[in-house]
């Protein structure tokens, strides 16, 4: 692995067009510190100027642009994925109206304006014709003007550092990346930010789109698909749970191989399907017959057996709410039916363990709270829903959940219970548990989960008594188990912080790669790159047809 990695470098350094090639996709990542970075190789006499100045103007054109056509097609979901504020989007909006040519050029040497000028723009369909040479022309003097500036510094101080140079130079780089994060933190904090007594409504990271958030996860998942010489090497992490449970594992499936002395543990359940041409009230009756033999009676939880972020998750209380969700699902597709835990509190337990160790750890505990308003005898449940800050972001899950009851006046004192499932996308708010783990608790995970054959790493959705209880090990019940595509959701607290999600998130997936190599070496192969996209393919095919979540 050293070898390759050394050869790339070797061969990154010999070729121009490469270079410059990185250089255009770093500016996606981190526009500034890469033409920083840029600047001392010219001065280093690593890197030739006209590669800096090409590929460096061409990648903040290009994102220029991106942001353009991002702002054009997505128009008002950008305020609401919290990548802009109305106030300031519209203030730019009107100026580049005003003077197209010097709004352009002034958003790129200007501070916090390049984001809302340019996504404005698309947003008010200004001309391509005229936008998009004026952005790339804009791109080039502004790269041209740096690039020349620092490069030129460069030269003059360098050799005064001697061997300290780089050090020196990395030093600044790093700052640099600070610096930045922290105004776009200050920036995005402007964001559309409301603040209820007690706390932050959301962090300014938590409603973006996940194409966005993920893109520095996606990064370091692919070094470590280089390192480790796989890209598929976390569904080898449990081997007992198809796909290691990244993608189309059966809860049912992982809840059957629980030994008998865990079952305590574990809610009831029973696995359903519903087959082409049977009468839906002839299944529900054979259903509920099923559900008594394993001494599971209602209320139940009805999902999809192979379900992610809560899709199709749906509280039954009665034999017509179960005959509806049966004549509501896809057919020849498997249902998990479980028992409806009476615990009210709910938390999210992130688990792993090394197969050459003999102890696991917790990495993340997510409590979650189910979001509510309140009647007064006088608002709707949608004007209710309006003037709720944290329940207003996602009005538009709870208009579709809710919809037959928005214009309902709550009675004075009338509590709405807006989500059923615990799931961040479905409207439950996560925050973050780790003040709960007690050794304890981490004991008693450790142990039912070195009882579960192959189970390395997962996340427990458990409901608990009380938090006196649940510190000792005891009072809850495991609802589901989920293996690889778990994930540290207590990143997803509103007071959280971006780089500490990040660092969760590296920090998981190196623990994901390292389990998949050890058990590896044991003989395990992880799936196939082919197989796996297929199932992803199938997996969005099916779920876009699960009942709507409660």
């Amino acid at each position: 692995m050293e070898e390759w990695f050394a050869e790339s470098i070797r061969q990154l350094s010999e070729s121009p067009v490469l270079q410059g090639i990185v250089a255009a996709i770093c500016t996606f990542i981190l526009e500034d510190p890469t033409l920083l970075t840029c600047a001392l190789l010219v001065a280093d006499q690593q890197m030739l100027y006209l590669t800096a100045l090409v590929g460096l103007s061409l990648g903040i054109g290009f994102g220029d642009w991106g942001l353009y056509v991002l702002g054009r097609f997505m128009g008002p979901k950008t305020i609401s994925w919290g990548l802009v504020s109305k106030k300031r989007l519209d203030k730019a909006g009107t100026w580049f109206e005003r003077n197209l040519v010097a709004a352009v050029f002034i958003s790129r040497f200007v501070p916090g304006l390049r984001l809302p000028t340019n996504v404005a723009a698309g947003m008010a369909h200004a001309s391509p014709l005229r936008y998009l040479p004026l952005a790339l022309v804009a791109s080039l003097v502004w790269t041209f003007v740096m690039l020349s500036a620092i490069s030129k510094l460069g030269e003059a101080f360098l050799p005064y550092l001697g061997a300290m140079k780089w050090p020196v130079g990395i030093a600044l780089i790093v700052g640099l990346i600070f610096m930045q994060r922290n105004s776009i933190k200050h920036f995005d904090s402007e964001v559309e930010e409301i603040v209820k007594e007690g706390g932050e409504t959301a962090s300014y990271f938590e409603f973006w789109h996940p194409i966005f958030f993920y893109i520095p996860v996606a990064g370091y998942y692919a070094w470590l698909s280089m390192k480790y010489r796989s890209l598929t090497l976390p569904t080898a992490a449990n081997p007992s749970i198809y796909s290691g449970g990244l993608i189309r594992e059966s809860k049912c499936a992982i809840l059957d191989m629980v030994p008998n002395s865990l079952q305590k543990w574990f809610a009831p359940h029973i696995l359903v399907t519903i087959e082409d041409g049977i009468s839906i009230d002839v299944k529900t009756e054979a259903t509920l017959k099923s559900l008594e033999q394993a001494g599971v009676s209602l209320p139940i939880v009805a999902k999809p057996d192979e379900g992610q972020r809560g899709l199709g998750v749906r509280p039954i209380y009665n034999r017509g709410e179960l005959n509806e969700y049966l004549e509501q699902f896809p057919r020849n597709v498997p249902i998990c039916l479980q028992e409806m835990i009476p615990y009210q509190e709910e938390v999210g337990i992130l688990y792993y363990r090394l197969p050459s160790e003999e102890k696991g750890r917790i990495l993340s505990i997510t409590l979650k709270e189910f979001p509510t308003v309140q009647g007064d005898g006088e608002h709707t449940l949608r004007e209710l829903i309006l003037r709720d800050a944290r329940a207003s972001m996602m009005k538009k899950v709870f208009f579709t959940r809710h919809e037959h009851e928005l214009d309902r006046v709550l009675g004075a004192g009338e509590e709405f219970r807006l989500v059923f499932a615990g799931n961040h996308k479905q409207g439950c708010i996560f925050r973050d548990g780790m003040h709960l783990l007690t050794p304890d608790l981490e004991e008693s995970i450790d142990s039912i989960s070195k009882e579960i054959p192959g189970f390395y790493f997962g996340r427990y959705d458990l409901r608990f008594k009380d938090v006196e209880s649940l510190g000792k090990g005891t009072g809850f019940q495991i609802v589901e188990l989920n293996g690889a595509g778990a994930e540290a959701t207590h990143i997803w607290d509103p007071n959280a912080e971006l780089s500490d999600a990040y660092k969760v998130l590296f920090e998981q997936f190196d623990i994901l790669f390292k389990i998949g190599n050890e058990n590896r070496k044991q003989g395990h192969a992880p799936m196939g790159a082919r197989l796996l996209l297929k199932d992803v393919a199938e997996y969005h095919r099916v779920a876009r047809n699960y009942p709507l979540a409660h």
